[in-house]
């Protein structure tokens, strides 16, 4: 297990929470409001993971991304109920609270689902810090979310640990300083490897072998 680690920092979608159906079926939804041919789950799996507006623009060129996003934003807040827990990650984090580390969570979704998902599935408690959309002016993968949230915990880069499962998570943490775990069961799967995080788990429960 690595020694020195004092805080671990969590993306929330597909790292803590099942989110498949709370995230594809946003863009779904909104594909199908504004008319848009939609995108194959697949092909939206490589393109998340940054700003949902920068996101979009990506996804649907010559469509108002703003437009798109509030759509996207709206259906979460209506269907918080498909956001769920992963089967471990209660235990997980209990186990993590009770080794005295520091956690946090760290997301691109918008604050007015990302604490509230959370609250709904028993687990925001955990948490000493959620960063979330607003919080930033800089997303993922920039390092802003990261340093802010090392700053808020007062600790250094090195005793941090960044996991997430989009190649923006893992980006962010390298690009902060912290150590990285690829959360392979995610969205972003095995092309994470690519990156060369610093180790990788295929279910959360194998991060307890880890810190």
């Amino acid at each position: 297990m690595l020694s020195g680690i004092h805080a671990v920092l969590f993306d929330i979608d597909g790292t803590l929470l099942d989110t498949f159906d709370f995230i594809y079926g946003a863009f779904e939804h909104t594909y199908k409001v504004h008319g848009i041919p939609p995108l194959s789950r697949n092909e939206i799996s490589h393109l998340m993971g940054g700003p949902l507006p920068e996101v979009y623009a990506t996804m649907a060129p010559g469509h108002d991304p703003t437009a798109l996003t509030e759509t996207h934003r709206q259906f979460q807040e209506n269907n918080l109920h498909l956001a769920k827990l992963f089967p471990d990650t209660v235990k997980v984090l209990d186990a993590l609270q009770e080794r005295g580390l520091k956690l946090a969570a760290i997301t691109t979704r918008s604050i007015r689902t990302s604490v509230l998902s959370l609250e709904e599935n028993g687990i925001a408690r955990y948490f000493d810090l959620v960063v979330s959309a607003e919080d930033v002016a800089r997303h993922k993968p920039d390092p802003e979310p990261i340093v802010k949230a090392i700053e808020a915990l007062n600790i250094m880069p090195s005793e941090a640990i960044m996991v997430g499962d989009t190649t923006a998570d893992i980006m962010a943490g390298k690009n902060a300083g912290t150590k990285t775990v690829a959360a392979l069961y995610g969205f972003g799967g095995k092309q994470l490897l690519a990156l060369h995080p610093d180790h990788q788990i295929m279910e959360l429960k194998e991060l307890l072998s880890i810190v």
